[in-house]
């Protein structure tokens, strides 16, 4: 199974300003919630090593790689960054997850 999720170039390139990742680097993109009861979900970033069954994205030098158990999160979604908001200005947007 694939996915299709747009992630901006300005979006790699923020995470290597604002964090310690830099070219080359393989981070992994999952689902995280938060807050009483079901919480919010939102999403996590980390460094990992890529697996077998992954989807796998490589966008201005950084790889970004996402479980099967969290392609629904993540297909059909967007990853972008708004520098007006400096290191606050990431965002992820999924049409398929809005009501």
């Amino acid at each position: 199974m694939s996915i299709t999720l747009a992630i901006a170039p300005a979006f790699s390139l923020a995470y290597q300003r604002y964090s310690e990742f830099r070219p080359g680097d393989t981070l992994r993109l999952y689902v995280r919630t938060s807050g009483p009861g079901t919480g919010g979900l939102f999403y996590a970033i980390e460094k990992d090593e890529a697996m077998p069954d992954d989807a796998i994205f490589e966008v201005e030098g950084l790889r970004f790689v996402i479980r099967p158990a969290d392609f629904w999160y993540f297909d059909g979604g967007q990853l972008d960054f708004d520098p007006t908001y400096g290191e606050y200005g990431f965002r992820f947007f999924n049409p398929r997850l809005a009501d």
